[in-house]
């Protein structure tokens, strides 16, 4: 496999890195005796690990974390199509469920009207029966004051002729004579006779 140009390029900046900071450690390390060939020796065996450990990494690591990160790409594009496919699925139930909401709302409004035109249908079945019963009552009370009157009237009739009757068998025994009497029983025979 071919090495990027931009991961080459990253690759030196890593190594100028860790090259300052192993001879600035050696540089700073030193105290001045005799002995620079063991730091130089140092400094080279630090170097030479170095170097067999970036080897190793790169010869037996670049496979298995390429591997890796493959198979880390490869699992996060399957759990983004399957959060897409719940998606997908979830809208669908939205769209369900805002059609049924809609159709509801519909069925409501339409309810809604027919209670309404029930009520108003019952409101005036109501007020027509309201008249029918007051004309009914009044009809029964026009009946009930001619019926009063009436039997006013009666009353006050038979008040009239208990009255007349009672002034007549006053005034009546005075005026009457016995010729009158003569002729009342005249009157009755010939009236019997026939």
């Amino acid at each position: 496999m071919k090495i990027p140009r931009n991961l080459s390029f990253l690759s030196y900046i890593i190594i100028g890195i860790l090259c300052i900071f192993f001879c600035g450690q050696a540089a700073f390390a030193s105290e001045g005796g005799g002995d620079n060939w063991r730091h130089t020796y140092d400094l080279g065996m630090k170097w030479l690990n170095f170097a067999i450990l970036a080897f190793v990494i790169y010869k037996f690591g670049k496979a298995p974390l390429m591997n890796f990160l493959h198979g880390q790409k490869n699992k996060l594009s399957v759990e983004i199509g399957e959060i897409e496919k719940d998606k997908s699925r979830i809208n669908e139930k939205l769209k369900e469920i805002q059609a049924v909401l809609d159709k509801g709302e519909a069925h409501y409004a339409e309810l809604k009207e027919r209670i309404i035109n029930q009520g108003l249908k019952s409101k005036a079945d109501i007020i027509e029966q309201a008249k029918s019963h007051s004309q009914i009552l009044i009809e029964a009370s026009k009946q009930k004051v001619d019926n009063e009157i009436l039997k006013a009237k009666r009353n006050f009739k038979a008040e009239l002729i208990d009255a007349a009757i009672a002034i007549a068998s006053e005034k009546l025994p005075t005026q009457i004579t016995d010729d009158d009497n003569q002729k009342f029983i005249d009157n009755y025979l010939a009236g019997t006779a026939k």
